[in-house]
């Protein structure tokens, strides 16, 4: 049986990002095959590039409708929405797969997901698992239940159905505007449980966090007792560790190339950004008063 794939989701700007994951990955799961889903053409990609990596570039899809779905998305919410194509294409190689955002690092072995989709389809991962412990729970409402940067996928008639469902949405409907009930990939998983069979509800404080959990997760707890499983720096200001390993895959450089596919992202803020913005501030706030008085 072929090793389950793990694979992220980037631009050119993005590559050290997946490499840095990809690093975390194969030091915990060393047999485990990472693969780097390219939203760009992979020729594009600069000489000083030496990724350990195979890429697979957009165009090797055949995405029905990508002309249009470049004109009508921004850079940032082309990426995400191009998720669920990348998913069918690496489900034709392997019996199980796992989605990792690859601003993402990887503390210890993925074993367990892996045993969970031997009897789950989806495995789907919560933004918030306890009560009363974020300063505001009515903007996680906002962006999404679950969150899209952690997901698991068996290959099933009943993985496939779910995979068309969501990429027929992310085509034409992968907006991120959140007062009208759009965010790129993510809202879409809401329906998930309902409607299809087999999804696994991944309930394990270490897995995913971010600056949209991080006030119920206490991070050092999780790493004393050995539950930290994957840290999301998406949107939230990086560790000195973590910059030190971007930079030696050229992060700044490659953070300066435009995205070839997709329109620039507008100038005017929207009420959605207003909101995200919003949710970082008050993590960032938890942040430090977790790095103060959390031992």
């Amino acid at each position: 049986m072929a090793s389950p794939i793990i694979y992220t989701v980037c631009s050119i700007s993005q590559i050290a990002n997946a490499i840095v994951l990809g690093d975390s990955l194969k030091t915990h799961n060393p047999d485990y095959n990472f693969q780097i889903g390219l939203v760009d053409f992979e020729d594009k990609i600069p000489a000083y590039v030496q990724s350990p990596y195979p890429f697979t570039s957009i165009n090797s899809l055949n995405i029905n409708g990508f002309d249009k779905m470049c004109s009508r998305y921004t850079y940032e919410e082309i990426i995400p929405n191009c998720k669920p194509f990348f998913a069918e294409y690496f489900l034709e190689k392997t019996e199980k797969l796992i989605f990792i955002d690859c601003t993402s690092v990887i503390f210890q072995s993925l074993a367990f997901v892996c045993d969970l989709l031997n009897h789950s389809n989806i495995v789907l991962t919560p933004q918030l698992l306890f009560a009363n412990k974020h300063p505001n729970e009515k903007l996680i409402l906002n962006s999404g239940i679950y969150h899209a940067g952690f997901i698991g996928f068996k290959k099933s008639d009943e993985t496939f159905k779910f995979l068309k469902w969501w990429g027929k949405n992310t085509r034409t409907k992968g907006f991120k505007d959140l007062c009208k009930g759009l965010n790129t990939d993510q809202l879409w998983l809401e329906h998930v449980p309902a409607i299809y069979e087999g999804v696994y509800i991944l309930k394990e404080s270490g897995i995913n966090i971010g600056y949209w959990n991080q006030p119920e997760r206490n991070i050092t707890q999780l790493k004393s007792t050995s539950k930290l499983y994957s840290i999301n720096y998406r949107d939230r200001q990086f560790p000195k560790e973590y910059f030190e390993k971007l930079n030696k895959y050229s992060q700044k450089k490659l953070s300066k190339i435009k995205p070839t596919f997709g329109i620039e992202v507008p100038n005017k803020p929207t009420i959605g950004k207003t909101i995200a913005k919003k949710i970082r501030f008050l993590n960032k706030i938890v942040d430090v008063i977790l790095d103060k008085f959390v031992s």
